[in-house]
């Protein structure tokens, strides 16, 4: 998902006098999780410690069957006319869901490819009496923009069938974080809303072509830029193709493989926050030089509250297992400069989609580019 971008040369996402330089991402085994909990620990350690990034396999109810069944849906979901697409597009939802181009985004975001954007269903925010509804509400709460049932047969419950087995996912990695990290389940539930809050995108990243790859800098094609991801505790995803690269604590990229019915995890800096740096938050890309056939990928993560500052916990001040992190870039300091974390939250989506953005929220969208988040 779209994060903390850089301003400058690719730089290692922290250094430690004490971590080892990866050269590949490591395997966690859902299976031995009961069978073996010694073993799934160290695994789980290594990945969420050492790299940042884990490829979990035998996760059940994501098995290369239902995997793939997902795909065909998004392969005729970005098979329709574009005219079809744009009309379920972003710039219609105040909440910003539905379709969007990655070659429509300015800046440094731009990049060769399209999705399509998802939430937690919910109804528009209706104002009482003479009270105005916060554009981060707005931005926050509203219905998804699904495709007329007899234009994609199937997809709604396919999908929705999807973010069912990642909550199911999600809540049972909580808990093995919790048992890893020794700290009460109640600590890290504190920090998620009262009712599952989510979002999540169908990527779609175009393969390579000859005009793509005149475009080349020091090996790379932008799928997606460089990044970290600065608002979520960890996310997951299922990958059609390779194309996923992660910077390790040497600054080389390393691919990020394929394997039929594996789910891919990684720690949003968020988590690295609450750790105080034990587990890791490592920068990632997708490089369009790797794609030579349409790749989807579909990441999904819990929303967490907004209005709670996260810090790092009490027994994680200090001490070794603090990383050396390099900075964020000038924007997402500014971000992080604003106060109250329901405005901040609200100008950090902004971010995701300025055109849309410009367009639905013309006085927010003003004020951000005063500032310079945006």
């Amino acid at each position: 998902m779209n994060g903390e971008s850089k301003d400058s040369a690719p730089t290692p996402s922290f250094v430690s006098k004490n971590q080892l330089v990866f050269d590949k991402i490591p395997i966690v085994d859902w299976a031995v999780s009961e069978s073996d909990p010694a073993i799934f620990y160290e695994q789980l350690r290594s990945a969420f410690e050492d790299v940042g990034f884990g490829m979990f396999i035998n996760v059940p109810g994501f098995d290369d069957e239902f995997q793939q069944k997902i795909f065909a849906h998004a392969d005729q979901l970005y098979s329709k006319p574009q005219a079809w697409k744009d009309a379920i597009s972003t710039a219609k939802s105040n909440a910003l869901r539905g379709y969007f181009r990655g070659d429509d985004i300015a800046g440094d975001n731009k990049a060769h490819s399209e999705g399509y954007r998802f939430g937690t269903e919910l109804p528009v925010p209706v104002a009482q009496g003479d009270e105005e509804i916060p554009f981060y509400r707005k931005l926050q709460e509203g219905p998804n923009q699904w495709p007329a049932e007899a234009d994609m047969p199937g997809f709604r419950l396919a999908i929705e069938t999807l973010f069912e087995r990642y909550i199911s996912l999600n809540l049972k990695l909580n808990k093995h974080i919790c048992t890893l990290l020794d700290i009460p389940e109640a600590v890290l539930d504190e920090y998620y809303t009262d009712f599952v809050d989510f979002t999540s995108v169908i990527w779609h990243y175009l393969p390579l072509t000859p005009e793509m790859q005149a475009t080349a800098k020091n090996g790379f094609v932008k799928g997606m830029h460089e990044h970290r991801d600065p608002s979520t505790l960890y996310n997951c995803l299922i990958q059609s193709r390779p194309g996923l690269q992660v910077q390790n604590h040497a600054g080389e990229w390393i691919d990020v493989p394929l394997v039929k019915g594996g789910v891919v995890c990684n720690i949003g800096l968020q988590l690295m926050k609450l750790t105080g740096g034990k587990f890791v938050a490592t920068t990632h890309r997708v490089n369009t030089l790797k794609i030579d056939k349409d790749r989807y990928t579909i990441p999904y993560a819990f929303s967490t509250r907004l209005e709670k500052p996260v810090l790092p916990l009490p027994k994680f001040v200090g001490g070794d297992a603090a990383k050396y992190h390099v900075p964020p870039n000038p924007k997402i300091v500014r971000l992080l400069s604003i106060e109250n974390p329901l405005v901040r939250g609200g100008y950090a989506r902004l971010t995701l989609f300025p055109a849309a953005s410009k367009k639905l929220y013309p006085k927010e969208w003003a004020e951000a580019k005063e500032m310079g988040i945006l």
